[in-house]
C-alpha cells in the first residue's frame, strides 16, 4: 500500500483497538519519522525494561567494575517458577550467560539476578544521564507483585526507546566489542510473534518484546545496508491476557502493512 493507504489503515486499526496505542516507525541515520502515534506515551514496561538493564550492566563493563566472565551464584530461592533455563536448580553462571538468556529467552530469573549485581540505582543513572531517557524507569524485580502493589513498577516509552536503540545502533554508546555483544543478543531473541508475525521475508531484527496481562510491546530495528530503521509498537489497556494471541495478532498487522510501505 502506498502512504496514504497506510496512514488510512493504521488510524483504523488503532481506532478499532479496544486500548491504549503507542507507535513510531523512523530512520535511524536521519532521524526521519516515517509514522507515528503518541510516540511520547508513558507505559508500564514489561521486557522491555531489560534493554536499559543490558546497556547498563555492559557499561560497568566497559568501566572494569564487572566482568563478563565473572561467576554469579543463582540459588534455588531466587529461582521463579516461570524459568525455561534454570530449571536444574542451583548453579553458577556467566555474568554473560545471564545476560544472553536475559534478552534471548527474556528469562525473569536470570534478569533478577543481574538486577541483584548491577542496582536499581545503576540502572537508572544509566537511563537518566547517559541514554538522555525521559520516561524509562526500573523500580522493581521481575514477578514482583508486591512491589507493584506498593506502586513501585517499570516504565518506558517509544520515544525513548528510539533514543536508545539509535545510539547504541550508531556506535555512540559501547566500546565496539560490547556494542557487538548487544546487538547479538538483540538479534537471536526468540519471540517472534509480535512485530514479526506476518513477515514472511528473512529480516535482521534486533529487538525485545514484553508481554503482561492485557499488554504487549515489540520494539527494535530493522538493520539494513543504509543504516536501518526503528519499529515499536506498544499496547496496553487491551483485552488479552499474558500468553493470548490477540494483542500479538494486532501488533502483527500494524506492522505488517508498515514494514510492506517502508522497508
Amino acid at each position: 500500500m502506498n502512504k496514504t493507504e497506510l496512514d488510512r489503515y493504521l488510524r483504523e486499526e488503532i481506532a478499532a483497538f479496544p486500548g491504549q496505542t503507542s507507535l513510531l516507525a523512523a530512520r535511524l541515520e536521519d532521524g526521519e519519522v516515517l509514522w507515528s502515534w503518541q510516540p511520547e506515551a508513558r507505559a508500564v514496561s514489561a521486557s522491555t525494561i531489560k534493554v536499559p538493564i543490558l546497556l547498563a550492566a555492559l557499561e560497568l563493563v566497559r568501566k572494569g567494575e564487572l566482568s563478563l566472565e565473572q561467576s554469579i551464584p543463582v540459588p534455588e530461592s531466587e529461582i521463579l517458577e516461570d524459568t525455561e533455563v534454570f530449571e536444574r536448580g542451583q548453579a553458577g553462571y556467566s555474568l554473560w550467560e545471564l545476560l544472553y538468556w536475559m534478552i534471548v529467552e527474556s528469562d525473569n530469573t536470570a534478569t533478577n539476578r543481574v538486577l541483584d549485581t548491577v542496582g536499581f540505582q545503576a540502572v537508572n543513572d544509566y537511563a537518566a544521564r547517559v541514554l538522555g531517557l525521559k520516561d524509562t524507569v526500573c523500580q522493581r524485580k521481575m514477578l514482583d507483585w508486591d512491589a507493584i502493589q506498593a506502586g513501585k513498577n517499570n516504565y518506558t516509552s517509544l520515544a525513548d526507546q528510539y533514543r536508545m536503540y539509535r545510539l547504541l545502533c550508531r556506535g555512540e554508546l559501547l566500546d565496539g566489542y560490547l556494542t557487538a555483544v548487544a546487538m547479538d543478543f538483540l538479534r537471536r531473541q526468540r519471540s517472534m510473534d509480535c512485530i514479526l508475525r506476518y513477515i514472511p521475508q528473512r529480516v535482521d531484527f534486533a529487538h525485545k518484546t514484553g508481554g503482561l496481562d492485557h499488554l504487549c510491546h515489540d520494539a527494535g530495528v530493522f538493520l539494513q545496508e543504509d543504516g536501518g530503521w526503528f519499529l515499536g509498537i506498544f499496547s496496553w489497556d487491551g483485552p488479552s491476557m499474558d500468553g493470548e494471541k490477540g494483542q500479538k495478532m494486532y501488533l502483527g498487522r500494524l506492522a505488517k502493512a508498515i514494514y510492506d510501505t517502508y522497508h
